[in-house]
């Protein structure tokens, strides 16, 4: 059978998933639990992660969910919901990682280091930046730095800059409709 063209980032992304499935299933079986789950994809969706992480990656939008990331019952509206998704690819990585013999837990910059600097994680996560800063919506700006650290987005502040003409709680209730898809109500 033909094998199903895949970008080198996804090929990559894939082969570090499958080298860390052990080390995250010790720490589950360890602890009795998990930290994967805030997007609403269940532990054992971790490859639909993946699948949403390189759509975003290789340019998907941010409007909906790429429809080879369906299956999981999402919690949340896009574009919030990658960053969830996100976050729980992240814990599945700093999960892993803790779990493997003869180390100890990161610290979070030692593991920031890690991801941004040697894995495909971080290489599709700095792709992801790229996307949203070749939109450069503010709220979009703003949801990238909760999923980039500061100092690991070279391009400048990693959660853009704020505009000029909207402040403070003004701003904020935008980019919270923004981000989650629903109208908030002025006070």
């Amino acid at each position: 059978m033909p094998e199903p063209d895949v970008s080198d980032l996804e090929a990559g992304l894939r082969r570090e998933v499958d080298l860390l499935i052990p080390w995250y299933e010790e720490t589950r079986r360890r602890r009795g639990r998990t930290t994967v789950g805030m997007s609403g994809a269940t532990p054992d969706q971790i490859d639909n992660l993946v699948s949403f992480v390189v759509a975003g990656a290789e340019g998907a939008g941010f409007a909906e969910v790429p429809e080879a990331a369906s299956g999981p019952t999402w919690r949340h509206a896009m574009p919030m919901l990658l960053r969830f998704v996100v976050e729980d690819l992240r814990a599945f990585y700093q999960e892993a990682v803790t779990s493997r013999p003869g180390t100890w837990a990161p610290s979070q910059h030692d593991m920031h280091t890690w991801i941004f600097e040697q894995t495909a994680f971080g290489r599709a996560l700095l792709q992801i930046g790229h996307q949203i800063a070749a939109v450069g919506d503010p709220p979009l700006l703003m949801m990238r730095g909760f999923m980039i650290p500061e100092g690991f987005w070279v391009e400048g502040p990693t959660w853009g800059q704020q505009t000029t003409n909207v402040g403070g709680p003004e701003w904020i209730r935008q980019a919270q409709e923004y981000l989650t898809g629903e109208p908030t109500e002025t006070r």
